[in-house]
């Protein structure tokens, strides 16, 4: 997991790399798009926005394909996160959906508004109900460059 108090943080670690950069593209035009509707920019990620109760889940979810992007750009977004290994399987993973359940044991961690939160393909993640809480998901490829030092 990395998170980024701001856009500016995130930005100045990763905006040199094609797949961080339209990240940010996507987290820019996000909120003005329709809620709830997915849109891609080229073929390394898909991004839409909604409240954070209506995009939770009542499981911790998992991908290996595609790492999972978070900013809340109205409020603070509260999210579980644990690394896979430590959890317990509940929904085998699907080639199809690109997506795995567990429960188990989690990390809280909050994520200020404007902020970034990104879930490595090692991790789960839970998004907390929050009602007044507005926030971009970006499922990015894991292919090419991914984080130094990890």
């Amino acid at each position: 997991m990395h998170r980024y108090d701001t856009r500016h943080d995130f930005d100045a670690q990763l905006s040199t790399v094609k797949k961080w950069m339209r990240t940010g593209q996507a987290l820019d035009l996000a909120p003005t798009l329709p809620r709830d509707v997915a849109h891609s920019i080229g073929d390394s990620l898909t991004y839409w926005w909604n409240d954070a109760d209506r995009m939770g889940d009542e499981s911790l979810v998992g991908h290996r394909r595609y790492l999972t992007v978070l900013s809340p750009f109205h409020g603070e977004l509260t999210v579980m996160v644990a690394n896979k290994q430590v959890l317990h399987t509940i929904e085998r993973y699907s080639d199809l959906t690109d997506r795995e359940r567990f429960d188990g044991p989690a990390s809280i961690v909050t994520v200020p508004e404007g902020g970034v939160l990104v879930v490595d393909i090692d991790e789960a993640v839970k998004i907390m109900p929050a009602p007044d809480v507005q926030v971009t998901q970006v499922q990015v490829t894991v292919e090419g460059y991914s984080f130094p030092n990890k």
